[in-house]
């Protein structure tokens, strides 16, 4: 009997030391939940669009998701220094070392990407991060150099192209691009899918980027005698000139298009020629996204870009909250994040891309005069 009393006792006793660290400890973590977080530091993020030029739309387009962005994180602690790239190497180069000498933690640009492809030498030198919404082409994919995107590289907008065509029952197409780094890598990408789908390749033609003198190019689309047309420009100077030349050429066939399309410009600029316009380009965002886009600048188009934009500005904030202030510290913590993002699942390969395999693009069509979701 005293024994067993004895066991009783020392249960009891280990019980009450028992709760006794489970009530401190619960009294710990609730008193760590109340401690207050850290201020993150304030700094600067450059923003490095265009703001002018014939790609002037991708700009204005993609500064509306980057303000929605800044609004909607409360974002107090970061301000924005703006320079205009104008989707052109030289004015880009000028743009970059501005903001470099303006002691920014990173820049969101370029929208293009051959004042991308220009000015990256000078970011890597620098160890300035930049991250693009919208620059796709294939040369910025390098492994450990302070580039990234929030967009795949130009592989799957041209595989995604081809199949759209294809899909549609197109088998002769003829292409026009733009002889620069985004409309050669779309070209060379389109072809290479749409001929091991089964279709051909009739006419491929190129001229450099916003020029308009493209009458020998169209008389070729119209001798190829195709049954669509492929434009992959980045610049709507350019698509517009071709869509109206190959009207007035008599060619019929249905227009298709790459991301530099999506801009209301091309529209207004030409008429019922716009009419049954296909183009493939990034996400134009989630419902909540548009909503918000709405209730903010009253619009519902020209947003090229504006997600994957509002995107670019959210992944820097995480970093700057987690405590990056320099463009070593941001490149250091972007491969680690995974997060949903407006325009879709956002995380970095190694390369600094969104990895196509998964990634949903959109296709649109003109209809009314107005750009409307086919998928």
């Amino acid at each position: 009997k005293p024994k067993y009393g004895s066991r009783l006792a020392a249960t009891i006793v280990a019980v009450l030391v028992i709760l006794g660290a489970a009530g401190y400890g619960v009294y710990a973590y609730k008193a760590s939940q109340n401690k207050p977080k850290p201020v993150a530091a304030h700094v600067k993020i450059g923003v490095m669009l265009a703001f002018s030029g014939g790609s002037s739309s991708m700009g204005y387009g993609a500064n509306k998701g980057i303000q929605l962005a800044k609004q909607q994180l409360n974002a107090t602690n970061v301000d924005l220094v703006t320079a205009d790239g104008r989707c052109d190497p030289t004015a880009a180069t000028a743009a970059l070392k501005y903001l470099i000498a303006q002691k920014v933690a990173a820049v969101i640009g370029e929208n293009c990407s051959s004042a991308s492809v220009a000015v990256l030498p000078i970011a890597n030198a620098n160890h300035m991060l930049m991250i693009s919404p919208s620059a796709s082409s294939p040369l910025l994919s390098i492994a450990d150099d302070y580039f990234f995107r929030t967009v795949p590289s130009d592989k799957g907008q041209g595989n995604f192209l081809a199949a759209s065509m294809y899909k549609a029952g197109i088998r002769r197409v003829a292409v026009f691009f733009t002889n620069e780094p985004y409309g050669s890598a779309i070209q060379a990408v389109f072809t290479t899918q749409f001929e091991a789908l089964g279709g051909k390749v009739v006419t491929a033609v190129s001229a450099p980027s916003s020029v308009i003198d493209i009458d020998a190019q169209v008389a070729a689309i119209k001798a190829a005698n195709p049954d669509g047309l492929a434009i992959v420009t980045n610049s709507t100077v350019s698509s517009t000139a071709v869509m109206q030349k190959s009207r007035a050429a008599g060619i019929t066939v249905p227009f298709y298009g790459g991301d530099d399309l999506y801009d209301n410009t091309v529209i207004t600029d030409n008429g019922a020629v716009a009419e049954g316009l296909h183009v493939v380009t990034f996400p134009t965002g989630s419902k909540s996204f548009k909503q918000a886009l709405l209730e903010q600048y009253h619009v519902t188009q020209q947003l090229y870009a504006a997600p994957e934009a509002y995107d670019a500005f959210h992944a820097l904030y995480i970093a700057i909250q987690n405590g990056a202030t320099t463009s070593d510290q941001i490149k250091a913590m972007l491969p680690t994040m995974s997060f949903d993002g407006v325009s879709g699942r956002i995380q970095f390969d190694q390369y600094g891309d969104i990895p196509y395999q998964s990634y949903k693009y959109d296709l649109l069509i003109v209809k009314d005069g107005a750009f409307q979701v086919v998928n």
